[in-house]
């Protein structure tokens, strides 16, 4: 992750220009190799650095064409046709995707899936709709993503986005709403990344602390359920990057290992690796109040990676 990671410091450093862009998408997705066809979906927050280049994360699904169930993150640089102002505008973007891709396997006769995981270029363009007297948009987005070894994917996504004003660059913690400390009781559901997508209830406590303008250091409790593929528990401590979109409402991204108390046997195994990357927004209900939502992704080195999807409500001291 380290690549996106840089990519997302220059993002919410970046503040010559106050407006972001929080866009969702839908659409299909074509299999090049296979010529197979399969849907996608996905989120992106952009910011501009200035009238023609911009940042972006995106968080991206390409479906489930035949033995593939594969998504990831997204760091992108833009260069924009203008400002957005009330009309059409034109980009074109290229960067690094880091994708999670759960694939068949057979051998002698039995299936099995194994998590791939690796780097791929991505390659998009866009056209963008603005209403006037409106921080509402409509999108259209080609997306070009092309790992080495696997087959290469093109989609094509519309999307429906919202314009903010920022923050001034700083964090909502730093600004007065909130003070830089918080414990969030969260709970929501596993999906085991194999190619049956088990699911179960899970259940996470998160101390969060404010460490820098821009940085969360956090430490969370997580069980992930008891269903066979998952039965694992431990505590993972991440890095946040954060933006604040306005006096209520933070986005970031959030990276670091998960130390795990309990986990399956694969493989022979006895000593198992794992990773916890997480995207989330904070809503600030009054000043010592915040709801959260996340999505978080386990990547471990064991085939038992899984995604926790978690809202909760926490308490800021």
């Amino acid at each position: 992750m380290q690549r996106i990671l840089i990519g997302v410091v220059a993002l919410v450093a970046a503040a010559a220009v106050p407006a972001q862009e929080l866009t969702g998408y839908a659409g299909a997705l074509r299999v090049n190799e296979a010529k197979e066809y399969s849907f996608s979906a996905g989120a992106s927050y952009a910011h501009p650095v200035n009238e023609h280049l911009g940042l972006s994360l995106s968080y991206l699904n390409e479906g489930h064409p035949t033995d593939h169930h594969r998504d990831g993150v997204a760091g992108q640089v833009w260069v924009r046709t203008g400002p957005n102002q009330p009309g059409w505008s034109f980009a074109a973007g290229a960067g690094q995707y880091y994708y999670f891709d759960t694939t068949e396997l057979h051998s002698d006769g039995n299936t099995k899936y194994t998590n791939d995981h690796g780097w791929a270029a991505i390659y998009s363009v866009q056209a963008t709709y603005h209403y006037a007297d409106s921080r509402w948009y409509n999108q259209v987005q080609v997306n070009r993503i092309s790992p080495t070894g696997k087959d290469s994917t093109t989609s094509l996504m519309l999307g429906v986005g919202y314009q903010f004003n920022g923050v001034k660059g700083d964090k909502l913690h730093l600004e007065g709403p909130a003070t830089d400390e918080a414990i969030t009781l969260m709970a929501g559901q596993g999906i085991n990344n194999s190619l049956s997508s088990e699911t179960t209830t899970i259940a996470a406590l998160e101390y969060r602390r404010a460490v820098g303008r821009y940085v969360d250091w956090t430490v969370t409790a997580i069980n992930e359920g008891n269903t066979p593929q998952s039965k694992r528990n431990g505590v993972a401590t991440q890095l946040w990057l954060i933006r604040s979109l306005n006096q209520k409402v933070e986005l970031g991204m959030g990276a670091g290992p998960y130390f795990n108390v309990k986990v399956p046997d694969a493989e022979g195994q006895r000593s198992h690796k794992a990773g916890l990357v997480s995207i989330g927004g904070r809503y600030h209900l009054a000043k010592r109040v915040v709801a959260q939502a996340s999505w978080n992704r386990v990547v471990t080195d064991y085939h038992r990676d899984a995604d926790l999807l978690l809202i909760g409500l926490g308490y800021s001291f």
